[in-house]
């Protein structure tokens, strides 16, 4: 089994190879600290200026247990499969010991009360099931709830946790520079970098592992290796104060909603299927506008007017979000695969086109530790 990330400082051999890391989230940075430990040189580039401050942290700090993905179980599987590895690594960043539950909607839902149940027991999960108006706060319009022993993560204490990882590790992490452009040089793999000084300069290297999530398509594009169209969606989750204490209430399975503790604090995320994502696109890149605060889909939307139309749908099912109050919003771009929205399947994906080049298609957090050791694995193979 796999140990506490704090061991991961140690080199536990010598230099195999020349590795660059780009995107410092909690793949880039997990992936980085394990080749890192393997004996690996490693680089780790971040384009921001600090790690975790992109998707790893706009998002609903849900560590999946497999509940949520009734239609497409290998989504499930690979939380099933992540979960305890990170509990192990991350347990001072995990939240857990409220009241989490999820509900099938009486009307709506793509997935029916009796097959919900089905799936459970067939990947194994521990479940009670109860009665939705007797939940806290009162759960209406729903044909079956049950209650689960899924947590949340906070993203600051785990930002924090992985920043002392890192350092620990004594690893190169470059941050405000981000790589633009890759290209072969005789079997390696030459990045192009640009840092926030606007300074350009060149590196070459063995390996590179691209786990820049919505950017992830520019470099292999400049390497030459053909795309995958993905869907990019550009997220908006209202972060709120919330009526009632540390609750997880999740509605499925169609454009329902849930609301989540975040993380240690005292306040509560809402997201909603309909109205959380407020621009849609298919091809093989990001647009360039919504990687930037200022341009994103997000500065023509008035927030307190987008959270209101959220609470209102909100309350067909937990009347209680009422007397919600909005205190601020996260935002940020989501990649998902294109055309898979009969499943929502959100499986992550080790592509690895060329010798020496890798690219993460990230899921679920808590997916990141396998993911990690698999390129690790992959990386061994080829050096022997």
């Amino acid at each position: 089994g796999r140990t506490r990330m704090a061991p991961l400082s140690a080199s536990t051999g010598a230099v195999m190879s020349k590795v660059a890391v780009i995107g410092c989230g909690i793949f880039g940075a997990t992936t980085a600290l394990k080749l890192k430990s393997d004996g690996h040189d490693v680089t780790l580039f971040e384009r921001l200026s600090a790690p975790l401050t992109g998707a790893s942290h706009n998002n609903q700090n849900r560590l999946h247990l497999g509940f949520h993905y009734p239609r497409d179980s290998e989504t499930a599987r690979q939380s099933i499969r992540g979960i305890s590895a990170f509990e192990a690594a991350f347990p001072e960043c995990i939240v857990s010991g409220f009241p989490s539950a999820y509900f099938i909607a009486a009307q709506g839902s793509q997935t029916t009360p009796a097959n919900y149940l089905a799936f459970c027991d067939a990947l194994g999960l521990k479940y009670r099931v109860i009665e939705p108006s007797q939940f806290e706060p009162k759960v209406q319009n729903a044909a079956l709830g049950i209650l689960t022993e899924e947590a949340v993560y906070d993203s600051a204490l785990l930002r924090k946790h992985l920043h002392r990882c890192l350092r620990e590790a004594d690893l190169s992490v470059q941050f405000g520079t981000e790589a633009i452009a890759a290209k072969e040089s005789w079997g390696q793999i030459t990045l192009t970098l640009h840092d926030s000084k606007g300074d350009v300069r060149a590196d070459t290297f063995d390996v590179v592992v691209n786990a820049t999530y919505a950017n992830i398509s520019r470099l292999t594009g400049s390497l030459g290796l053909p795309l995958v169209e993905r869907q990019y969606e550009y997220v908006v989750i209202p972060i709120i104060e919330a009526p009632f204490g540390r609750t997880g209430i999740t509605v499925m399975d169609g454009n329902f909603m849930s609301v989540l503790p975040f993380g240690a604090s005292n306040f509560h995320l809402l997201y909603h299927v309909e109205h959380s994502v407020i621009a849609r696109s298919v091809g093989y890149h990001a647009e360039d506008a919504w990687l930037n605060m200022v341009t994103s889909p997000f500065s023509y939307f008035h927030a307190e007017a987008l959270f209101q139309r959220m609470r209102e749908a909100a309350c067909q099912f937990v009347p209680a979000l009422a007397d919600a109050r909005l205190v601020n919003v996260l935002r940020g771009t989501r990649v998902v695969l294109a055309s898979r929205d009969d499943t929502d399947a959100r499986p992550s994906i080790i592509e690895h086109p060329r010798p020496g080049y890798f690219s993460i298609f990230s899921g679920k957090v808590n997916h990141c530790l396998w993911v990690a050791d698999e390129i690790a694995a992959a990386i061994d193979r080829i050096e022997s």
